[in-house]
């Protein structure tokens, strides 16, 4: 994704790790560390690399090779349990044995980043049979219910010392897809890194019923990763189902 690699080096002033992503999966285990867990777009691994302690086994995926080399780096040679592969998520029936996982997660709206209910379908069915019976289905996108029926034009501006991310949706006349335009700004060089990209904005409605439709059941939504309920007025949709 041209996207992501133009924007890989400075990824993780973007978005620093978040402590309650690692609890919300941390804490859905017993015996966690005879667990076995996919993380599905990993990014710059930071998720994966936090994680990795607590599972006995951790692979974590993503389809652009700049992002993955900078996970691979801040890794290193710590954890011998954790595995990077080059991998897009459609593809990972293709790699990953029936029943090898106890979780699946992807969170960062990377499901959002596929073409069509269809294709999102489908990952759901490869994540079903890659998880063990009984294993989790963790999802994290942004709540588009709330985007669309407010007709909200962006996102907060993500700023600190080394960056500014802007962030704005542009609406074409098909509900169906969501341009999005991010706009970084590198203080200390002045670059300017602008982007746009189609997006999927499911609605959380239609995404309970693809899951079940994929054969999870028991979902359960949250409005944060602190498991917050969820509401008209959340900013994120997370789901936690069982396969």
């Amino acid at each position: 994704m041209a996207f992501y690699e133009s924007i890989a080096d400075y990824y993780d002033h973007i978005f620093p790790l978040n402590p309650a992503q690692a609890d919300i999966v941390k804490n859905g285990h017993r015996a966690i560390s005879e667990k076995k867990l996919l993380d599905v777009g990993c990014g710059t691994g930071s998720l994966s690399i936090a994680l990795a302690p607590y599972f006995k086994e951790v692979a974590a995926i993503d389809p652009d090779e700049s992002m993955l080399d900078l996970a691979k780096k801040k890794a290193g040679n710590d954890h011998p349990n954790l595995a990077f592969h080059l991998l897009g998520m459609l593809e990972i029936e293709s790699r990953f044995r029936p029943g090898q996982f106890d979780t699946l997660l992807c969170f960062g709206n990377t499901l959002v980043h596929l073409a069509s209910e269809k294709e999102i379908l489908d990952f759901l069915r490869q994540a079903k049979r890659i998880l063990k019976p009984g294993g989790k289905l963790l999802l994290q996108i942004i709540h588009y219910d709330r985007i669309f029926d407010r007709k909200l034009t962006a996102l907060p501006t993500i700023e600190n010392d080394a960056v500014k991310f802007e962030r704005n949706y542009y609406y074409p006349e098909d509900e169906s897809r969501l341009d999005f335009e991010t706009i970084l700004s590198i203080k200390e060089s002045g670059t300017v890194i602008r982007n746009n990209v189609r997006l999927l904005p499911i609605r959380s409605k239609r995404l309970l019923e693809l899951i079940a439709l994929a054969g999870f059941s028991d979902a359960m939504a949250y409005g944060s990763f602190k498991k917050d309920a969820f509401s008209n007025d959340s900013i994120v949709f997370i789901v936690d189902a069982t396969s």
